[in-house]
């Protein structure tokens, strides 16, 4: 059984987060954002450090809803678990009624399914010559 890290989680400026996210955006399945200074726009960035490493994310609340517009870990730091508690914790005490993110990597939409989220859509691209 592994065993609980302490976990030191504080809201962070847009600039200390844009670059920590260099090259999430590029990441970004919908490319809605050409940067990580965009991803900050949108929502309140925070740091995570722990024992095992750190992260930063950013989330917007909109209509009850919590959405993690971009996340980076560095270490040994497991995010899925980390951003679950964390943002879920946060988006309760703020009264939302879920959590939403987007990804484009399969593995994560398991592990995140195993901790109860659902997929509720998908995006589609077309490529424009």
């Amino acid at each position: 059984m592994a065993h609980a890290q302490a976990l030191s989680v504080r809201p962070i400026a847009a600039e200390e987060a844009a670059r920590r996210l260099a090259g999430v955006a590029e990441l970004d399945p919908s490319g809605v954002a050409a940067s990580a200074a965009e991803l900050t726009r949108h929502g309140q960035a925070f740091a995570i450090e722990s024992e095992g490493g750190s992260a930063v994310f950013v989330v917007a609340v909109r209509n009850g809803c919590a959405f993690v517009v971009a996340a980076k870990g560095e270490g040994v730091i497991d995010m899925t678990a980390v951003l679950d508690h964390v943002v879920t914790r946060g988006a309760t005490n703020d009264g939302c009624t879920s959590v939403a993110l987007q990804t484009a990597r399969p593995g994560l939409v398991r592990k995140l399914q195993k901790r109860g989220f659902r997929v509720t859509g998908w995006v589609l691209r077309k490529d424009l010559q």
